[in-house]
């Protein structure tokens, strides 16, 4: 018998464990000590470790995975959200409608009634189908109350009581970069695109110190349920830096072995964002502090800037070299002048930041993988971890580039699964066939990250993004690029090992090697083997981070060995 200093806390037998991710790599028996995979292998081995106190859960055939890192993830917004109206079932704008009337009969007049992640892609019981919703959609809700009900992405709806507190009228010019939808008369219809948001975002209280704490605790827990392990939470200003930090220290204060049940590498928010701060405030924010990407702990770290070059395509707010379909011109909605990408990118660089940057139209794309490449060559950095997020469209010309200077591509294979037939709407079939192309991508050698973007989606689990990785199928059954299919190795591998590639992470976590964080999920059935049409429908049964239990769906019987 090992001694109690020397024997796992826990082991996991009887199971089907893929150690690395990949269908050779399956073990028996794996287990864990202080937080960390102390060994795997076949049953008999790792029973003859076993200690006095040592815990045994027998996982009855089921599946091992690691730990899924979603290198995209908004934790904290989906936390907040949790806690507003949720719209991304509804199927009509008078669905909407009611659901702010209930909210309302609860809400003190004047109180902001907020909603978030509509899509009129489910609208399919409006009249026609697909089509947006407006003020008069839901000003019969209420008339005592703001109201303000946001798109998945890039698209704000307003209610007549809230157009009037932010001073908006037919006389209110559109905004640098935005647009207030108009109805036939001229006036607002309710609708603000891209940089338009502000005019009513600018009016909502900020969050306090308890919910954005509250919020952290709801989307740790929340991604806990997919399996989800670690996150990027990408833009975040310096009070939401400030109450993980606060939220994180107060947890290991308090004794807890696990301080967040999810691993948090939160990237500063940059250029590309709010309005009211200055070029010279943003560019303070990456010199002044004297840290640089990595500075944190296992548990809580600092990652990259984040950027924002222009919008995305259902909203039509990203910048394309051609127009939208059913449109005749191209329309600017930047976030950011491109002439001063380099310039950015070459402050980032020489300060030790990485940089991940937000670029949907193939335009945008050009644009900044062209400036990343310039200043990788004038301010050389062997080790520079860039990204493009969304990366929708590549050009021969970007693919090259991504490749010669190691720039990721970070891309939401929920968009593909969830809002996949947008896409032929909005650019045609010729464009969408180069929508997300992640064979391309890898063919090429470059490093491919899969995540979620959640809450600019329906769900961040992963095994229907997974699902459309491997078959390019989305939730209708529709092919979308159908020759950009990966395997299901390559899949899971962007959703794993290559999340700690990009937060350089790689000896901590991405695979259950020993000596690695003890960052893992059960699952129901063998991603490996199941038929493709079953991926989408796999579900998690168990996820633990540093060893810990963190969610569990079933009761799974723990024993002590005694031995």
């Amino acid at each position: 018998m090992v001694t109690t200093e020397l024997a796992p806390d826990l082991i996991l037998d009887n199971a089907r464990i893929y150690t690395h991710g990949a269908p050779g790599s399956h073990t028996r028996a794996l287990a864990i000590k202080d937080g960390r995979i102390l060994a795997t292998g076949a049953s008999a081995a790792i029973a003859s470790l076993r200690g006095p106190a040592t815990q045994v859960i027998d996982l009855a055939g089921k599946t091992v995975l690691p730990g899924i890192f979603d290198s995209h993830n908004h934790l904290m917004q989906v936390g907040v959200k949790l806690t507003r109206i949720r719209l991304d079932e509804c199927r009509s704008p008078a669905e909407m409608m009611e659901l702010v009337r209930a909210k309302a009969q609860e809400t003190p007049p004047g109180h902001w009634i907020i909603g978030e992640g509509w899509n009129e892609g489910n609208f399919t019981e409006a009249t026609p189908p697909g089509r947006l919703p407006v003020r008069a959609d839901i000003d019969p809700a209420t008339d005592q109350h703001p109201v303000l009900l946001m798109r998945f992405f890039n698209m704000d709806l307003a209610n007549s009581r809230a157009l009037q507190l932010a001073g908006v009228t037919r006389n209110t010019p559109d905004p640098e970069g935005g647009e207030i939808g108009r109805d036939a008369n001229g006036e607002p219809d309710g609708l603000l695109r891209a940089s338009a948001k502000l005019l009513v975002r600018s009016l909502l209280p900020q969050p306090t110190r308890e919910e954005l704490e509250t919020a952290i605790h709801l989307g740790c827990r929340e991604m806990n349920r997919y399996g989800i392990t670690s996150v990027i939470d990408p833009g975040l200003y310096p009070w939401e830096i400030a109450a993980y930090q606060r939220y994180y220290h107060a947890r290991r204060a308090a004794g807890e072995r696990v301080p967040l049940t999810v691993r948090i590498n939160m990237m500063p928010s940059w250029h590309g964002f709010r309005e009211e701060e200055s070029a010279a405030e943003l560019e303070a924010r990456a010199h002044s502090l004297g840290i640089f990407s990595g500075l944190g702990d296992d548990w809580l770290r600092i990652g990259g800037l984040k950027m924002a070059m222009d919008g995305g395509t259902s909203s039509h707010t990203a910048f394309m070299y051609a127009p939208f379909e059913g449109e005749h011109t191209v329309g600017n909605f930047n976030r950011l002048d491109p002439a001063t990408l380099r310039d950015h990118f070459r402050t980032a660089q020489t300060l030790g930041w990485d940089v991940g940057i937000h670029t949907c139209g193939d335009r945008a794309m050009d644009m900044v993988v062209d400036a990343f490449a310039a200043v990788a060559k004038d301010v050389p950095w062997a080790d520079a971890r860039h990204n493009v997020i969304h990366a929708y469209f590549p050009s021969d010309r970007a693919l090259k580039q991504m490749a010669e200077h190691n720039i990721a591509a970070v891309i939401q294979p929920t968009f593909l699964y969830w809002e996949g037939d947008l896409i032929f709407r909005d650019v045609g079939e010729a464009r969408a066939a180069n929508y997300k192309p992640a064979r391309k991508y890898l063919e090429r050698g470059i490093v491919l990250c899969a995540n979620s973007d959640i809450p600019s989606t329906v769900s961040p689990n992963p095994f229907p993004a997974l699902y459309a990785l491997v078959t390019r199928k989305n939730n209708l059954g529709h092919y979308i690029a159908r020759d950009q299919a990966i395997s299901r190795e390559e899949a899971l591998h962007a959703y794993t090992r290559a999340g700690a590639w990009l937060t350089r992470e790689e000896r901590l976590k991405g695979t259950l090697d020993t000596g690695k964080a003890a960052d893992l999920i059960v699952i129901d059935r063998d991603y490996f083997a199941v038929p493709e049409e079953a991926i989408k429908d796999i579900e998690v049964k168990l996820t633990m981070v540093g060893g810990q239990i963190v969610y569990q769906a079933d009761r799974i019987p723990k024993t002590e060995s005694g031995a």
